[in-house]
C-alpha cells in the first residue's frame, strides 16, 4: 500500500509539472508563431511569395520597401519556419513552407466565410474601402494553355 502511494503521488507531480511545462512551451510556441504573424509587411510578403519563389529584391520591388527591411522580415518568416531560404547572398531565393502557409489559409478562409462574410463584421469601413481599392488595383495573370 505505502508502494503504491509513493507510486501515485510521483505521477501526481509528474503529471502537474508536465502541464506546467507543456502549457508554457505550447505558450511560447504560440506566442513566437503568431507574432511573426501580426505584421503587415510580413503579410505582404507571404502574399507576394505565394506567386512563386523570389529573392529579397525581387520582393522589395513589388512591395516597394528597402530590400534590407524586406530581408530582415524574410529572417524572422524563416526563423518560424514559415518561408525557407535557398543559397546565399544576393542569389538567395525565398519560398513558402507550404505546409505551414497551406492549412492557415484554409483556417482563415473558413474564419472569413463563417464570421466575417464580406469582411464587413472585421474590419472598418475606411480600411475596408481601402483594402477592396488595393485588390482591385492588383495586376491579374491569365494562363493560357
Amino acid at each position: 500500500m505505502f508502494k503504491y502511494r509513493i507510486g501515485l503521488y510521483w505521477w501526481i507531480v509528474v503529471f502537474v509539472w508536465g502541464l506546467f511545462v507543456v502549457s508554457s512551451f505550447s505558450n511560447e510556441a504560440y506566442f513566437k508563431f503568431f507574432s511573426t504573424l501580426a505584421d503587415r509587411t510580413r503579410l505582404a510578403i507571404i502574399d507576394v511569395l505565394s506567386g512563386g519563389d523570389r529573392s529579397a529584391f525581387e520582393v522589395s520591388v513589388v512591395l516597394g520597401l528597402d530590400e534590407g527591411v524586406v530581408l530582415g522580415h524574410l529572417e524572422v518568416l524563416e526563423g518560424c519556419v514559415v518561408v525557407f531560404g535557398v543559397g546565399s547572398g544576393a542569389g538567395r531565393v525565398f519560398s513558402l513552407n507550404r505546409a505551414v502557409v497551406g492549412p492557415l489559409s484554409e483556417v482563415l478562409s473558413f474564419y472569413v466565410e463563417k464570421y466575417c462574410p464580406g469582411l464587413v463584421k472585421c474590419i472598418p469601413p475606411g480600411k475596408l474601402r481601402e483594402y477592396l481599392k488595393r485588390e482591385a488595383e492588383k495586376n491579374t495573370y491569365i494562363e493560357h494553355e
